[in-house]
């Protein structure tokens, strides 16, 4: 979904991940959508891609090799597979109350949907859902910024992207909310969006918490004493997941090099500070001393 094309070669995509392919097609979320017309050449030329042509006197696939023989390319080895958008909101927001049109109308082709509206604990009226990928690119971002501005919400609207969190832009309008599915999902790796995740990322002011600190289910929110912080991304949300698990049993203090392993960082990170930039503020309340690490608010 983050591909300039949302495109994928099924026989690439099989070869990296042949069991998630077979789910994905499983569940209808990836659709056949034409074809990909680049193979990689079994000879010499085997660490490059090179096009498959189309033969019209042989009526095939194919290109010729290093020493000028046609090698035939079954159409099914370039087949392409697309995101089936329509499929994916719906699963999205399965655990909603959603109004809209029967298929998302699209905002900017291929770039930004309106998938309706979906009502949320602590909102007035309807919430207004948009769906926009790619945010980290910066020509996409200055086009989906412009129509943030030019259609400001009447009181909140939602975006949903599937742009990791911390990769997400800031935007002026602070009615637009803008979310990472992975970082409200009901369970990891499931595609269904916990109501009450996203209610705690919309109206963060509403939900009842301990102080001096406190935290969303995901630990996406932090609430430090008078402040609201956020954090994006898989390895920061279990990085906090497992102090904190340790903060709330009274059993404080972990290995910081334990902690940064099990969340999922590699050998290299091996500092706060790599593990969640330099904004120090961000992070205050994580402390280290002699190889350890805790929750000190």
């Amino acid at each position: 979904m983050e591909t300039r094309a949302a495109k994928v070669q099924g026989a690439t995509l099989r070869q990296i991940a042949p069991r998630a392919t077979d789910q994905l097609l499983g569940a209808k979320l990836l659709v056949a959508s034409g074809l990909i017309p680049v193979v990689t050449a079994m000879d010499n030329f085997e660490d490059e891609p090179i096009p498959a042509e189309w033969c019209a006197e042989r009526r095939q696939y194919g290109y010729l090799n290093s020493v000028g023989r046609w090698i035939t390319v079954d159409p099914e080895d370039i087949a392409a597979l697309a995101v089936d958008y329509p499929l994916i909101f719906a699963k999205l927001l399965v655990a909603f109350d959603r109004a809209g049109p029967p298929r998302p109308a699209p905002l900017i082709d291929g770039f930004a949907w309106d998938i309706g509206t979906i009502r949320l604990a602590g909102a007035k009226a309807p919430v207004p859902v948009w769906y926009a990928r790619r945010l980290a690119d910066a020509s996409v971002w200055d086009k989906i910024n412009a129509l943030l501005e030019r259609r400001p919400p009447d009181d909140v609207r939602v975006v949903l992207t599937s742009t990791p969190g911390d990769r997400i832009p800031l935007t002026a309008n602070k009615r637009n909310i803008v979310v990472s599915i992975a970082d409200v999902a009901s369970a990891p790796g499931k595609l269904a969006i916990s109501p009450q995740a996203l209610g705690a990322r919309v109206f963060p002011g509403q939900v009842q918490r301990k102080f001096p600190i406190d935290h969303s289910d995901d630990c996406g929110i932090v609430w430090h004493r008078d402040e609201t912080l956020t954090f994006g991304g898989d390895k920061q949300r279990r990085f906090l997941q497992i102090l904190f698990e340790a903060y709330w049993s009274n059993s404080q203090v972990l290995r910081l090099a334990a902690v940064l392993e099990e969340a999922g960082y590699g050998g290299k990170v091996n500092t706060l500070k790599k593990a969640f930039g330099r904004s120090a503020e961000k992070w205050r309340f994580i402390k280290v001393d002699d190889g350890n690490c805790w929750i000190n608010p």
